[in-house]
């Protein structure tokens, strides 16, 4: 940057380029862009760009902006250009320690959300588990007393033929009746007479 007689005067392209470690056609790339947003460089007698220092700042977001991948370059250059013609400094913005407290503070409590939705959705599970438990175990039991019955030792021989004469008894039913036979003619019965 060249100073005459105290005064400050505007930076070259290769003294921008120099210090913002670019390449002189990348510095003429963001000069360009900033062109087709409406900032207009001062120039020289041979028609090169010349730098104030708010200029110099907004290509430095530009580049600051560009690498940290938050935004695209038409949407850095966008953001710049409009500060530019605000008259406002755009420095590259840096987080102070508010910024990061309180994302951090967000994303806290985003992930405690998180965290009880999933113990929540856990604790459905674990219920649904039990229940699913309780009924196996009660078929289980129900299966077990059905085997019992199964494999209970079966009555001795002494028992089973007190079963069957037990059964053989008769028991107090009504006798039956024979119904009379007929002794009629077949017409008789026909016409019934």
């Amino acid at each position: 940057m060249k100073e005459k007689g105290g005064e400050r005067l505007m930076m070259t392209p290769s003294e921008v380029s120099t210090r913002l470690k670019i390449q002189p056609s990348t510095l003429r790339k963001y000069s360009a862009l900033l062109e087709q947003e409406g900032i207009q460089f001062k120039r020289t007698h041979k028609n090169a760009r010349l730098y104030t220092d708010s200029e110099y700042i907004a290509i430095e977001s530009i580049i600051a902006t560009v690498h940290s991948g938050k935004k695209s370059l038409e949407d850095a250059v966008i953001e710049a250009s409009r500060q530019l013609k605000k008259g406002v400094s755009v420095a590259p913005h840096e987080r102070d320690s508010d910024d990061i407290a309180a994302a951090t503070l967000d994303e806290v409590k985003q992930l405690k959300n998180q965290i009880q939705q999933q113990e929540e959705r856990q604790k459905e599970r674990d219920m649904m588990f039990v229940e699913i438990l309780e009924k196996m175990q009660k078929k289980i039991d129900q299966m077990e007393a059905r085997q019992k019955q199964l494999l209970a030792p079966l009555p001795e021989d002494s028992e089973l033929e007190a079963l069957e004469s037990s059964s053989q008894e008769p028991e107090n039913e009504p006798e039956t009746v024979a119904p009379k036979k007929d002794t009629r003619g077949l017409w008789a019965r026909i016409w019934n007479k």
